[in-house]
């Protein structure tokens, strides 16, 4: 049976500030929670899993082969970052590249939704996100298993330079949502969305499962910001299509654009954003979602049960 989502303190996170803070100061202990606590139960049990990784061969492309790979050279006024991507060619060999990008959310999403030590399930065993390989096979929240394409990573900005807010990421206590959910406790970026299931979606949605940002979640007491002392790296990963996997006991969904991409990625930031996804021709490559995603707002709206 779906467990339902139930009283959850929404606080309101600005989507462009992403921190990791573990100099931050320990929240309460459960038992010290106030009564109106989270009581999302929107996840099913972890699966075992034995402890294994195989290696996948790597090929490091010149700085000069990307740029001719990736095109034309393109102005862009916003500040960039530069980030880490791996793929699969069309010779399933695996290929990487350090480009510039504009540094939007819409961009960054692709590379802010894990940080180290979240435990991914593989064929082999459940390994370490920054470990993640494309070739690696993933077992999703079905049971089978799915061929990462794609991975993503960058280093968080935990300073606030060119007028930007310090970036955070999210902690999530363990057994937070029940017992072994997470366990241990999961630290995701802003980039991150968790399955929630809840009959309070289906007037609006028609389903009773939908995808929310992590930020949204945030409660100070199990879900809290925390900011990095120093620079940290946050990780993503794409299959051939958008799927669950279940992460420290957590469904949390794999990298898609989103519908809204279409509409925020227009002319020559289009182009330097499928540039970061060299296995892909175009937005339409990704596929469809396979949950719908809520806002902050839509979450808010939810009436406790």
């Amino acid at each position: 049976m779906s467990p339902i989502f139930s009283g959850v303190r929404i606080a309101h996170v600005d989507a462009n500030a992403s921190s990791n803070s573990f100099n931050t100061t320990t929240p309460p202990h459960a038992s010290e929670a106030p009564s109106s606590r989270p009581l999302i139960d929107p996840f099913a049990a972890v699966p075992t899993s034995v402890p294994a990784h195989c290696e996948a061969r790597k090929t490091q492309l010149s700085q000069q082969e990307w740029s001719a790979r990736s095109s034309k050279s393109l102005s862009f006024e916003e500040p960039t970052r530069r980030v880490e991507i791996q793929w699969l060619d069309d010779n399933n060999q695996l290929q990487s590249a350090h480009p510039a990008t504009p540094a939007l959310p819409i961009i960054e999403n692709a590379f802010n939704a894990f940080a180290r030590g979240a435990l991914i399930p593989t064929r082999h065993g459940r390994i370490a996100v920054e470990d993640l390989m494309p070739g690696d096979e993933v077992e999703t929240v079905e049971g089978d298993f799915e061929t990462v394409v794609w991975t993503g990573a960058m280093s968080l900005d935990s300073r606030g330079r060119d007028g930007r807010k310090p970036e955070r990421l999210y902690r999530i206590m363990a057994d937070t949502f029940g017992m072994d959910r997470p366990a241990p406790d999961l630290i995701l970026g802003a980039g991150a969305r968790l399955l929630l299931r809840s009959e309070g979606l289906k007037a609006s949605l028609g389903t009773d499962q939908a995808l929310v940002p992590v930020p949204s979640l945030v409660d100070g007491v199990s879900v809290f910001e925390v900011t990095p002392i120093s620079s940290v790296m946050t990780y993503h990963f794409a299959l051939n299509c958008h799927r669950m996997i279940r992460v420290n006991g957590l469904d949390v969904e794999t990298y898609h654009p989103g519908a809204s991409a279409t509409g925020e990625l227009q002319g020559e930031l289009r182009e330097r954003y499928m540039a970061l996804f060299p296995h892909l021709s175009c937005l339409g490559d990704f596929g469809a979602l396979s949950h719908s995603r809520l806002s902050s707002a839509m979450i808010g709206d939810l009436s406790p049960r």
